[in-house]
C-alpha cells in the first residue's frame, strides 16, 4: 500500500465504521427486509461512497467538479442530506400508525424540503454547504423520532432493546442533537472549530452513532421490529 493510501486512512478513518455497518446490515438483512428500514444498506453504502467523492474532490484536482472552485464539494453533500433526511423522514412516517401524527411528519418533512429551497436562494448549492437548512433538518428528524416513540405502546426496555428501530432512533438522536451545533460554528464561528477540533468531534459522534446501529444488526430480533 503506497504511502497515499496510509495517510488516506489515517485522516479517514472514520470510514471504517460505514464498511462494519454495511456488512454487517447485509448480514442481518433477513431481520428487517421487509419493513421500512429495506433500503437503509443502500443509504449506509451512499454514505461510504459520498464521503469518498467528498474528499476526492477536495484533495484531487481531476475530480474537482469547478476548475475555478477546486475544492468545492458541497453539492454532494447538499444532495446526500436531502436524501438521507428525505429516507428517514419516510421511515418514521411508516413506523407511526396515528394519522395525526403521521401528518405532522410529512409536513416536518415538506417544511424540511421547504427549507433546502430557501436556502438555495441565498447561497449557492453548488459551492456552498445549505447549512442552515441541514441544520433545520436535523432538529426536525429528531421530532419525528420522539413522535415515533410517543407511539410506541406499551414501551420496555427489556423488550424493545431487541427492536432494530431502538437503536436506529439512540444513535440518530445522539449525532443530530449535536451535528447542527458543530456545523454551526464550523461555518460560523471557524476560530472556535480549529481551535476546539470540532471536525474530530464530528467524526467520533458518526462512530458512535453507527456504533449504535451495530449493536441493533447484531442483537435485534425480526420479531421485535416495530
Amino acid at each position: 500500500m503506497s504511502q497515499e493510501w496510509v495517510d488516506f486512512f489515517k485522516e479517514n478513518y472514520f470510514l471504517a465504521i460505514y464498511g462494519v455497518s454495511f456488512i454487517l446490515s447485509i448480514g442481518t438483512y433477513k431481520k428487517y427486509f421487509d419493513t421500512a428500514l429495506r433500503y437503509f444498506p443502500i443509504i449506509i453504502a451512499y454514505t461510504f461512497f459520498n464521503e469518498l467523492l467528498g474528499y476526492f474532490i477536495r484533495y484531487k484536482e481531476t475530480f474537482a467538479f469547478f476548475s475555478e472552485e477546486q475544492f468545492a464539494n458541497d453539492i454532494i453533500y447538499n444532495i446526500y442530506y436531502v436524501i438521507f433526511f428525505g429516507y428517514f423522514f419516510f421511515v418514521y412516517w411508516n413506523l407511526v400508525a396515528d394519522k395525526k401524527f403521521k401528518r405532522w411528519i410529512r409536513w416536518l418533512a415538506y417544511i424540511a424540503l421547504l427549507t433546502f429551497i430557501i436556502n438555495s436562494f441565498f447561497y449557492n448549492p453548488l459551492t456552498t454547504s445549505l447549512f442552515y437548512a441541514i441544520s433545520i433538518a436535523s432538529w426536525f428528524l429528531i421530532s419525528c423520532i420522539i413522535i415515533y416513540l410517543y407511539n410506541l405502546p406499551n414501551w420496555k426496555w427489556n423488550r424493545d432493546k431487541y427492536n432494530l428501530m431502538t437503536w436506529i432512533s439512540i444513535g440518530l438522536v445522539v449525532f443530530f442533537f449535536l451535528f447542527p451545533i458543530l456545523y454551526l460554528i464550523g461555518f460560523l464561528k471557524f476560530e472556535i472549530w480549529q481551535q476546539y477540533r470540532l471536525r474530530t468531534v464530528l467524526r467520533l459522534l458518526i462512530i458512535v452513532m453507527y456504533g449504535f446501529f451495530c449493536i441493533g444488526f447484531v442483537i435485534s430480533r425480526r420479531r421485535a421490529f416495530r
